[in-house]
């Protein structure tokens, strides 16, 4: 006969988790190791865990988000196994949006590029169209940007809670507000791909004849690009995963 599946039982708040395996720590000696993994108790302490640069807020705004941006970008495993989970997501909101605005503005001008390969094809209403939507391209990348993180929390919190993490919305949403840094090496790769062909052309060294290539590249970065905002995504939440902060 089957039998119905059960959603295993998430840790309660209070609860010290080994960071390496999640196995339950608490009223274990402060110099034990994990019976599970053998990790020590002291490298799963809550006081290894620290605001990021971003939120001290004493400090000059642009150091701080350079540096935040470069360690998320740069380290993520470092600044995602030490970044506290359990703080404001509203910090991590505004960074997270700022983010988001410079990816806009970069894809915006990537298409702006771009498109003017296609101009001479488009008269009348085709062309208006065209000049409305390239106008648009960075208030919707940005509205896209922000629909994506809130999906994606809501949907990893989901499959956490099934499977017994103690993830909840809010700490998954904080670390990918974080995550948004991602996003700038992408839209800037666009970028230069769309301005260096079109330097390229205008320079007579390449011809037209190579748009097809120009267009395969274009396609095989939109195709790296999703696995390395994946692989990222799951750097930060594999390093989340038992936080105890």
């Amino acid at each position: 006969m089957e039998m119905s599946r059960v959603a295993a039982t998430t840790p309660v708040e209070t609860d010290l988790l080994c960071e390496g395996c999640g196995y339950t720590l608490s009223g274990l000696p402060d110099d034990s190791k994990c019976p599970e993994c053998g990790k020590p108790m002291a490298q799963s302490a809550a006081a290894l865990r620290h605001p990021p640069a971003w939120e001290k807020h004493h400090a000059d705004i642009f150091r701080r988000f350079f540096l935040t941006t470069r360690d998320v970008i740069f380290r993520p495993a470092h600044f995602y196994r030490t970044l506290a989970t359990r703080g404001r997501v509203r910090d991590a909101r505004s960074f997270a949006m700022l983010h988001m605005l410079m990816t806009a503005v970069l894809v915006s001008q990537a298409l702006v590029i771009h498109s003017r390969w296609l101009s001479d094809t488009f008269t009348g209403d085709a062309a208006r169209l065209r000049t409305t939507l390239v106008g648009l391209s960075m208030p919707l990348t940005f509205g896209l940007l922000m629909l994506v993180t809130l999906l994606a929390a809501r949907l990893t919190a989901w499959e956490a809670a099934y499977r017994g993490l103690r993830m909840p919305r809010e700490v998954v949403l904080r670390g990918l507000y974080y995550h948004a840094a991602h996003y700038i090496p992408v839209a800037a790769l666009a970028l230069a791909t769309v301005v260096a062909y079109r330097y390229a052309v205008d320079r007579g060294l390449l011809s037209v004849q190579t748009l097809p290539t120009y267009l395969y590249v274009l396609s095989g970065e939109v195709v790296l690009s999703a696995f390395y905002l994946f692989w990222t995504y799951w750097i930060g939440m594999r390093n989340m995963m038992y936080a105890n902060k």
